[in-house]
């Protein structure tokens, strides 16, 4: 018997918890998307984001956190976003934000850094488009502005 599984075996007779990188990944959010439920995952040092089970954004060496769940648009032609907290930054760029955008036609797009490491103050829904209110490191305020062009041209994936 090899050394390792010996030691398992020791550590599970003595009742000790098994070593963190034999540990099950962890669910930290599930949202009931339009197109699914869209889940966030930790496995360790690396998380990732499943829509309908399907991995569709990941990252490692850095948690992924779901911040905001919005539904935008009508309830025939709308999709579900999900604002999440990319790590915890450095100095140069506190927060970062990834955006997953999810149609009922099980399309998606992923924005990596929509907030331009900014912090954001609000999140609006204006119809179709969704609102990011941010501030930037100078002070200024910025709107940055999701209308689903990624989603629904070219840009998505099914």
């Amino acid at each position: 018997m090899r050394l390792a599984n010996i030691l398992l075996l020791l550590a599970a007779c003595l009742g000790l918890a098994a070593p963190a990188a034999l540990a099950a990944p962890e669910r930290t959010a599930i949202y009931m998307t339009v197109a699914g439920p869209l889940e966030v995952v930790r496995d360790g040092a690396a998380s990732t984001v499943l829509l309908g089970g399907r991995v569709i954004h990941q990252a490692t060496g850095a948690a992924l956190t779901a911040q905001s769940y919005m539904s935008v648009g009508d309830v025939a032609d709308g999709y579900d976003a999900v604002l999440i907290r990319h790590g915890v930054g450095n100095a140069e760029c506190p927060i970062t934000y990834d955006l997953v955008a999810v149609g009922k036609d099980k399309t998606y797009a992923v924005i990596p850094d929509i907030n331009k490491c900014s912090r954001i103050l609000n999140v609006n829904v204006d119809g179709d488009r969704l609102m990011l209110v941010t501030e930037k490191q100078n002070g200024r305020t910025e709107i940055i502005e999701y209308n689903d062009k990624q989603r629904r041209h070219g840009d998505a994936k099914p």
